[in-house]
């Protein structure tokens, strides 16, 4: 079957398929596969151009010319058709019940929509209320479902470091879900505090900013000082934070759920230490959403992965976005940082940052191979999978040589730059 017509008729199975409902026998072979591809794309998966180049060796050329405009374009003719559902949420949100939840408070507004604290009015538990940015207009019932699928499978997801999502609904064309209301204090508000004035973020001072939900935290007092936190060098507490990270990202592949928005303000740490992963990207489809509201815009792209830039992406980006994370733990500074969008995507597709070292020199250097190995540009030489950059992790916290080695320049930037098609 050297066919790519006749091969791509076969079905997971190996049978073949019975009917020709697209006509796909009386067409040329490299017209089957671009209507594949662009299926596959439309239905929001992730095919890889790569892999069709392999599989189709004779079309290899054609594909790698091809396939990325057919993917940007079908990516721009999505997000324009959500740009018609999308509409503005007023700065009040007029509701105050939703479902069975009175809404208490606002806890904070993003591109991807507004956090509202909120009570049940049976059980009285506290919980988190995200409200989606967009409100679906009657004849869009498949986008509407397509989040309540997206919302039903990221609420399967049971890991200690994945906030749980309790359920979904609607109001009114607005989509909305519920979640556990977590009691820590994002990741940015630790690098916030260590770079502006703080030798050491005290635990204390953690539990108390967390119990106010990311309120400003009070000067520690005596008591607060003999207590321990997260030094400027607490290298072995950054890489556990990053650890704990990585797992919950690695259950989530596994089930076949990407991040897609991997960063500091969607990580959420508490006084004990724990780590909880907020905002799986329900509703969130590709690099676009970051457009969302530009006053969000840069401060998200500077954590995306060169291929999402291009509109791919798959795990990997996901383990981009938490090197990127640790870089700017450990070293209290942005990895990439313009105020201007292009040169910032620029910057993050030539790969142009400064190793952790020569920011901080005292950053152990299986630390620093770590974050390196997880920015490379090019996801083939980056780590595999979030479960291989736990693995590496955890050998760092152990005291044990971590597996990566570390990576050159060229390695980092120049391999990947020069093959993009």
């Amino acid at each position: 079957m050297n066919d790519p017509s006749q091969r791509a008729d076969a079905d997971l199975q190996g049978m073949p398929v019975a009917a020709d409902p697209e006509n796909y026998r009386a067409r040329e072979p490299l017209e089957v596969l671009v209507s594949r591809f662009a299926d596959a794309v439309r239905r929001g998966a992730q095919p890889s151009i790569d892999d069709y180049a392999r599989r189709y060796a004779e079309w290899a050329d054609k594909i790698r010319e091809l396939f990325p405009l057919i993917q940007t374009l079908e990516h721009w003719k999505t997000d324009k058709e959500m740009e018609c559902l999308r509409r503005s949420v007023p700065d009040e949100f007029p509701v105050r019940q939703l479902g069975s939840y009175r809404l208490v408070r606002e806890l904070g507004r993003g591109g991807m929509g507004i956090v509202f604290e909120a009570v049940h009015e049976n059980t009285g538990q506290r919980v988190a209320v995200k409200l989606l940015p967009w409100r679906f207009a009657t004849g869009m019932a498949q986008w509407e479902e397509q989040v309540q699928r997206e919302a039903r499978t990221i609420a399967g997801l049971r890991h200690a470091n994945i906030v749980r999502v309790h359920s979904f609904g609607t109001h009114e064309g607005y989509c909305y879900y519920v979640m556990d209301l977590i009691a820590g204090v994002s990741l940015d508000w630790i690098i916030r505090r260590l770079r502006e004035s703080a030798d050491l973020v005290y635990v204390e001072e953690i539990r108390r900013a967390g119990r106010v939900e990311l309120g400003a935290a009070t000067k520690p007092d005596r008591a607060d000082q003999r207590s321990s936190g997260l030094r400027r060098n607490s290298w072995n507490d950054f890489a556990n934070i990053a650890l704990q990270v990585a797992l919950a990202l690695a259950h989530a592949h596994e089930a076949g759920v990407l991040h897609n928005d991997v960063k500091p303000a969607n990580l959420l740490l508490d006084g004990a230490g724990n780590v909880i992963v907020t905002d799986f990207g329900i509703g969130r489809r590709t690099a676009v959403d970051a457009e969302a509201a530009e006053e969000h815009q840069v401060g998200t792209l500077r954590y995306m992965a060169p291929e999402r830039l291009l509109g791919g992406g798959d795990a990997r980006s996901d383990v981009y976005s938490l090197g990127v994370t640790l870089y700017e733990l450990v070293t209290q500074t942005p990895a990439f940082a313009d105020d201007d969008r292009r040169q910032l995507m620029e910057l993050i597709l030539k790969s142009q940052f400064e190793p952790p070292r020569q920011l901080a020199p005292d950053v152990p250097r299986p630390l620093e191979t770590i974050i390196l190995n997880a920015m490379l540009a090019d996801p083939h030489h980056r780590y595999p999978s979030a479960a291989a950059m736990a693995s590496d992790l955890l050998r760092f916290t152990s005291g044990l040589p971590v597996a990566a080695r570390r990576p050159g320049l060229l390695d980092r930037a120049t391999r990947w730059i020069s093959r993009r098609p």
